[in-house]
């Protein structure tokens, strides 16, 4: 499995291409499934279309940010979950931006106190695709003031005890490359 789990900056998503699916940026197609973030693979020269419209001729996957409860509501609800974990767990490269990376882990529940679960009142399961054995907390670093060290610091007091939780700041990223995972600068 390749993934590429960000929390803010992208500086780590042209060399993730590059090794991962072998071509610069510019000859790179991503799909884009949903949330924030598809600006930051235009930037980077990516060709980006929608994932759902055809899963089959990209070379990665994108899954952005926002609302953590919500984006896991809508793909289970569309029935994505289920599409981009099978072309994941068959190869297919994914890079989550924030909640796209939370969803990587076993279980959501943990992004209680950093997004609003009530925005995804019909989502029942909070399990995660478990791609990766903890829970990604993003802008762990404090550098955003909807999530300052005090609520990374609570996250951690309530979900610690049951969750294995993994902070990542806004500058850094999860590389994950079959069983070797590790954090890479990307500011």
């Amino acid at each position: 499995m390749h993934l590429l789990l960000l929390s803010l900056g992208d500086g780590a998503l042209e060399r993730f291409v590059a090794d991962v699916v072998g071509t610069s940026p510019a000859e790179t197609t991503v799909g884009h499934v949903t949330g924030a973030g598809r600006e930051l693979l235009v930037d980077r020269g990516c060709r980006v279309i929608d994932f759902a419209a055809a899963p089959d001729e990209v070379d990665a996957v994108f899954v952005g940010g926002g609302n953590t409860f919500a984006i896991w509501a809508h793909l289970r609800a569309t029935g994505l979950d289920r599409v981009i974990d099978a072309r994941v767990r068959g190869g297919l490269p994914y890079i989550g931006l924030s909640a796209g990376s939370v969803i990587a882990g076993p279980d959501i529940e943990p992004a209680g106190l950093l997004d609003d679960p009530a925005e995804a009142p019909d989502l029942r399961d909070t399990t995660g695709f478990g791609w990766i054995d903890t829970v990604m907390i993003p802008h762990a670093g404090g550098i955003l003031p909807a999530y300052p060290p005090s609520l990374i610091a609570e996250t951690f007091a309530t979900y610690g005890p049951r969750f294995p939780l993994r902070p990542i700041d806004d500058d850094e990223a999860l590389l994950v490359d079959g069983d070797e995972q590790r954090i890479v600068a990307s500011p």
